[in-house]
């Protein structure tokens, strides 16, 4: 973009960057008032992240205008997502609520199954920490994040009896095909990509998987 602009112009694009902050505080607000459930993001790291929305870069275009929109729009979204996922998996790959009905300690299972859900937080909380420090891109991360996963399934599908949650299926779904899966994998697969896609995309899945061309 030219910096020979009319003076109309700056005000234009002045005012768009004042809405632009509106809908950030106005963003940062509602988050506030929602997100009571969410122990996985605390006030300042969103108001960091709004923060760097707003800040357009110098001579910014619509298309970066909308980027940050899009940015904003998605703290948002995000309070949408089951803040429980974590200790939700910890529960079902343990088979909690099958071994409370039969334990003759509850309570003892009870003690065992919260030190298991912190160990799993702070677990959690290391590794994502390690992420931001990294300075590794975002595409980086994930293939970094993909051999973790790797591994932890390799080392599941080695056990007599495979624990069964949907983050277990999802590990194992990252190993090639030598490995053998238990029976219930694929009833957990189809859970979990059909409660994180919408219909129109897991029918495409499907159907992408049916034309899937093995000989490549």
């Amino acid at each position: 973009m030219t910096t020979n602009i009319s003076n109309a112009e700056k005000q234009v694009r002045f005012r768009k960057k004042e809405a632009l902050k509106k809908y950030a505080e106005q963003t940062f607000r509602e988050w506030q008032i929602r997100s009571c459930m969410d122990i996985n993001r605390n006030p300042a790291e969103v108001r960091a992240i709004l923060d760097k929305a707003v800040d357009l870069p110098f001579g910014w275009t619509d298309e970066d205008y909308e980027s940050a929109q899009h940015r904003i729009r998605q703290i948002l979204l995000e309070l949408y997502d089951n803040p429980h996922q974590l200790v939700n998996d910890v529960h079902e790959g343990r088979n909690f609520t099958d071994e409370f009905k039969i334990t003759p300690d509850p309570s003892g299972l009870l003690k065992s199954q919260k030190a298991a859900e912190e160990k799993a937080h702070t677990l959690a909380a290391h590794i994502i920490s390690a992420l931001k420090l990294s300075e590794c891109k975002e595409s980086d991360q994930a293939a970094v994040l993909m051999e973790a996963i790797r591994f932890v399934g390799r080392s599941l599908v080695n056990n007599r009896d495979v624990p069964k949650s949907d983050a277990v299926a999802m590990c194992l779904a990252s190993i090639g095909p030598q490995y053998e899966r238990p029976e219930w994998f694929i009833e957990k697969m189809t859970k979990v990509l059909g409660w994180n896609l919408n219909k129109e995309l897991a029918s495409v899945l499907g159907q992408s998987l049916l034309d899937f061309n093995y000989e490549q």
